[in-house]
């Protein structure tokens, strides 16, 4: 493996320490923090906004600073230092970030920027953008010159609003099967090709004979794993306008109905946040539901293992499942929009797209995919192949201002169906009834 290859031991350390949080794993999911303290070029902050930030360099030199805000996420102190001084040989800025714990960051971003004490770039999640632009607080930015075309479907429609454009993305991730090939040729199963995706009775034989008393044959979390398998057979929480909960839809049903038996006798067992890999990585489990991202965790293992595409359901087109990542958007008002835009630029730039590999996630822009960058990565790393192509297939989360709600509600649905609590059409029609008041 070459120099310019994240070894698996880097991987790891970029993304160990993922938060048990589902939404906090759509923080980046590198891996999230919610420890203050200071630290030389990624501090902590604490709630109140004290942390000292770090820049590249702090000696000044009559140089411009652009400030920028985010969640403090240790798993991205590299890249950010390298952002830093990359910014600032480019435009003559220094980058000043400031840092807060994730349970208070999305609550002391929104009181700032609608009181105009914005920074001049703060980092989105992706459940967050449909809220700032619904209320005005955002610019839009295709009126600013940047062009949604450029992306890859989930990364424009998960940076927009009403078909209007409020942020862009650092990078975009998918969700995936990993399998351990050891397992599969014990239990006299092929090893399946990584670039199809199974059908859901190939996957239900694989759960039948990878299964046991003693062992689960997948591992998955428990909402995030149903909502893979509702979008792979064509369902998804709303319908194509955002006019109507769709959660309930015969093609979601048949998904909680398919893997249901499998929970109730343990062949499928759920684990919040990252613990459905630690049971893969410890050799529990034949499979598990997987991030792109966690890569680097997977290789520094002695498992021969492979990623494998989401199960396609009997009404699905392809395999699917939500893509998140990083975004980064301006103020409205209280921020050098000049400097802020300048960021913004530059986080889309194909040098920095190229390079979002390095901490477990995937280019959100197109021309990215076709650098000698990206694409010497992917050789060196053959098995992120099926990445790159179920890329083209992750699904952007319902652009709405209260898609978080969303979530929540569906997922406490699922966790009704798994715990036995209620069948799944009556949890889901329940689902749906919440869901809608809120349209």
């Amino acid at each position: 493996m070459s120099d310019d290859t994240l070894s698996r031991r880097q991987y790891l350390q970029l993304t160990s320490g993922a938060s048990v949080a589902a939404m906090a794993g759509l923080a980046g999911c590198t891996g999230s923090s919610d420890g203050g303290g200071s630290e030389n070029t990624d501090s902590g902050g604490d709630s109140s906004g004290d942390s000292s930030g770090d820049s590249d360099d702090s000696s000044g030199g009559g140089s411009s600073s652009l400030s920028v805000w985010a969640w403090n996420d240790p798993g991205l102190k590299d890249a950010r230092q390298e952002q830093a001084s990359e910014f600032k040989n480019q435009q003559s800025a220094s980058v000043e970030w400031q840092y807060y714990p994730w349970s208070d960051y999305l609550s002391k971003l929104t009181s700032s920027v609608s009181a105009g004490e914005a920074p001049d770039s703060m980092a989105l999640s992706v459940l967050w953008t449909p809220r700032f632009g619904d209320r005005g607080t955002v610019p839009n930015l295709g009126e600013m010159g940047f062009d949604s075309s450029q992306f890859l479907p989930a990364g424009r429609d998960n940076s927009s609003y009403g078909g209007e454009l409020y942020a862009v993305p650092w990078y975009i991730d998918c969700r995936l099967i990993a399998i351990n090939k050891t397992k599969f040729e014990a239990a006299g199963l092929d090893i399946p090709d990584p670039m199809t995706a199974p059908t859901w009775e190939q996957f239900g034989s694989w759960l039948d004979a990878l299964g046991s008393d003693q062992n689960p044959a997948f591992v998955m979390a428990p909402g995030e794993g149903l909502d893979a398998f509702i979008l792979s057979n064509g369902g998804s929480f709303l319908n194509d306008d955002g006019t109507e909960a769709v959660i309930n839809s015969p093609e979601a049903v048949e998904a909680a109905e398919f893997l249901n038996p499998y929970v109730q006798d343990g062949k499928v067992v759920t684990r919040p946040g990252t613990k459905d890999l630690d049971e893969f990585i410890s050799g529990n489990a034949a499979m598990a539901y997987a991030g792109c991202w966690e890569y680097g965790r997977l290789q520094d293992t002695d498992i021969d293992w492979q990623y494998v595409p989401i199960p396609k359901g009997p009404s699905g087109d392809s395999s699917h499942s939500w893509s998140a990542g990083v975004y980064y958007t301006i103020p409205s008002k209280g921020g050098n929009t000049e400097l802020g835009k300048k960021w913004l630029e530059y986080m889309i730039s194909d040098e920095v797209q190229a390079s979002v590999v390095n901490v477990g996630g995937f280019p959100a822009t197109k021309s990215a995919y076709e650098t000698d960058t990206f694409k010497s990565f992917i050789e060196e790393n053959p098995k992120l192949e099926v990445v790159e192509q179920e890329m083209e297939n992750a699904v952007s989360f319902p652009s709405h201002p209260k898609v978080g709600e969303m979530w929540t509600i569906a997922h406490t649905a699922a966790e009704r169906i798994w715990q036995g609590q209620q069948e799944p059409k009556e949890a889901l029609d329940n689902a749906a009834n919440e869901i809608g008041g809120l349209l």
